[in-house]
């Protein structure tokens, strides 16, 4: 019987296994792109065609611009922090503090908006429902920066983890580092992209 307790993660060189965590991330990065490219399209393409005046009824009411920013902002933030972190080990405890809890915070208003929508409205038999091409577009945005939040504080959390709990491998650390910069990169430019086509009401 073996009693040796040693745990080896990977047989591959570190360089490998970054190299193909960072494919991964590329790949997943790529997909998100095209919805969010799909969704950019199908809100300006019901906007502009306007069927039966149905993009934004009158009455109806929308977000204002500066909420699709406030929404956005934690995601640079966030992306900026932990870009700062890779410069030192020492740095990448404070701001691995600091990027779960922004990205908490703009995951928080997001939820905050979703339920609080001002475009719902009621049938006679008490159904709700949206009102507009705008609100239903802007639900699915909404539903995308949903994903983004989780996706990124779910990484963010790792990462401090990670960097209290265990002594992984230099080189393997700074390919993660490098992969989880490339998702919250992204992040906060589809963030500023859907700010943008919010904007434009």
């Amino acid at each position: 019987m073996s009693h040796d307790t040693e745990f080896h993660v990977h047989h591959d060189s570190d360089a490998a296994v970054g190299r193909r965590e960072r494919l991964g991330v590329r790949l997943l990065i790529v997909a998100d792109g095209a919805f969010l490219f799909g969704m950019i399209f199908s809100y300006f393409y019901l906007r502009n065609l306007n069927a039966g005046g149905q993009w934004l009824p009158e009455g109806v009411k929308k977000f204002s611009t500066a909420s699709a920013w406030l929404v956005a902002l934690p995601f640079v933030i966030a992306a900026i922090s932990h870009r700062i972190g890779q410069t030192s080990k020492q740095t990448r405890n404070l701001t691995s503090v600091v990027t779960l809890l922004v990205l908490l915070v703009g995951g928080y208003y997001q939820i905050h908006q979703m339920a609080n929508m001002p475009f719902l409205i009621k049938d006679d038999g008490g159904v709700v429902s949206f009102h507009g091409a705008y609100a239903s577009n802007w639900v699915v945005m909404a539903g995308s920066g949903v994903f983004h939040y989780f996706l990124a504080a779910f990484i963010a959390l790792g990462i401090l983890l990670r960097n209290r709990n265990t002594d992984l491998p230099e080189e393997l650390e700074l390919w993660r580092q490098r992969i989880a910069q490339s998702w919250f990169t992204w992040c906060a430019i589809a963030a500023v992209l859907t700010a943008i086509t919010l904007s434009i009401v």
